[in-house]
């Protein structure tokens, strides 16, 4: 869809034609990288790859072989270094900038994550840890889920023995979009007692696409007041809708016959939007090069990433003089009834600020978890003694 446009969009000059080829990444981290190497005569630059696990040997690869990549699911802090990297560029904000920002905004700074025990997730999961910890902030626990629910039960458990933990990020599938391993985490912690405010649960994978949230109810809450209650202390991060959700686009692009095939839009998953609009982000930085008559190579089409906007599937995309993303999120909360999630506040990224909107956040206990000390947050302020 997204080459398909591309190529009739009269406001681009490309140069080439634009064609693309889906690259199978491998489950298993060690086995995709090598299956990374062989795809460097494939293709003349790349959108990915989706395991954080090897993104900065893939991004030394794409250096060596003068080809970009483009990802939003790298969270390697250190690939933001563009002389260290010149290939590399981000085509949604860094979700670590969207967390820290939260985190600051509530001053909850002791984190825990737990993560699912595929190697795409425990590579997030430790990718995440290692850009929390480089921003100064205490991450007590990455744990994986243990399997069956005895082993659920002792991954809670050992979230238990961290003192002081505020947050807990879930690597994992959102239930939302069908994850049934974050219903079965979240409906233990319920039945432990652990989901009565004194954590607050943030799933990560949302942070990467548009949830469609506006007038949409989600099936997988009715009939299960258990994961109704369960929700109830979950906040859900997600890239804020524009005028028109993700759903929307995806129907308007059927009715047009752009889209063929006979889905329904709630069987596809948001993530297409993302890809969607990573492709169409290549494609601007291509035009931006060109326009300055400069070389198109990997570097040079990283370079040309900044002070753009268009717009994506379902939102507006714009960066920065820098190149940094100022796509807005929202936190999104439920009432502990129901099937619907309402935004409470809007993450505002051309400032890095945190507004609040017309709901309040429901928390189970009635208030929210204790703050932190504000020296985590302040870069210039060594914390100690608690």
């Amino acid at each position: 869809l997204a080459v398909g446009r591309i190529s009739k969009d009269p406001s681009l000059d490309l140069g080439h034609r634009l064609d693309y080829v889906v690259l199978q990444e491998e489950c298993e981290t060690s086995r995709a990288l090598v299956r990374f190497i062989d795809f460097g005569k494939l293709s003349s630059a790349f959108i990915g790859p989706l395991n954080p696990g090897f993104c900065e040997v893939a991004t030394l690869l794409g250096e060596n072989w003068n080809k970009a990549i483009f990802s939003w699911m790298c969270i390697n802090y250190k690939l933001d270094s563009t002389i260290h990297y010149p290939t590399f560029t981000r085509t949604l904000p860094s979700p670590t900038r969207i967390l820290f920002t939260i985190m600051k905004y509530f001053q909850w700074a002791h984190v825990g994550i737990i993560a699912s025990r595929e190697d795409i997730w425990m590579d997030t999961a430790n990718k995440l840890a290692s850009a929390l910890r480089n921003q100064g902030l205490p991450v007590g626990i990455v744990t994986s889920v243990h399997k069956g629910e005895k082993g659920i039960e002792d991954t809670w458990n050992e979230i238990k023995k961290v003192d002081g933990i505020k947050i807990i990020l879930l690597c994992m599938h959102s239930v939302l979009i069908g994850g049934e391993e974050q219903a079965t985490l979240l409906k233990k912690a319920l039945e432990m007692g652990l989901a009565d405010g004194r954590y607050v649960f943030v799933p990560y994978d949302t942070l990467l696409y548009s949830l469609p949230y506006q007038n949409n109810s989600f099936s997988i809450f009715d009939n299960d007041t258990k994961l109704q209650e369960a929700y109830d202390a979950v906040l859900t991060v997600t890239l804020e809708s524009g005028e028109r959700t993700f759903y929307d686009a995806l129907r308007e692009a059927k009715e047009s016959g752009e889209i063929i095939r006979d889905l329904e839009a709630t069987e596809v998953s948001p993530l297409f939007g993302t890809i969607y609009d990573a492709i169409y982000f290549m494609a601007m930085a291509i035009d931006s090069a060109r326009r300055k008559r400069v070389r198109i190579s990997g570097a040079n089409i990283a370079e040309h990433t900044k002070n753009f906007s268009f717009s994506g599937f379902s939102q507006w995309v714009a960066t920065d003089s820098c190149g940094k993303g100022l796509s807005n999120y929202v936190i999104l909360d439920t009432d502990g009834h129901g099937n619907q999630l309402f935004p409470t506040h809007l993450l505002d990224m051309s400032s890095d600020s945190v507004k609040s909107l017309s709901q309040a956040i429901h928390f189970p206990s009635g208030a929210p978890p204790k703050p932190d000390s504000s020296c985590w947050f302040d870069p210039d302020v060594l914390c100690t003694g608690g």
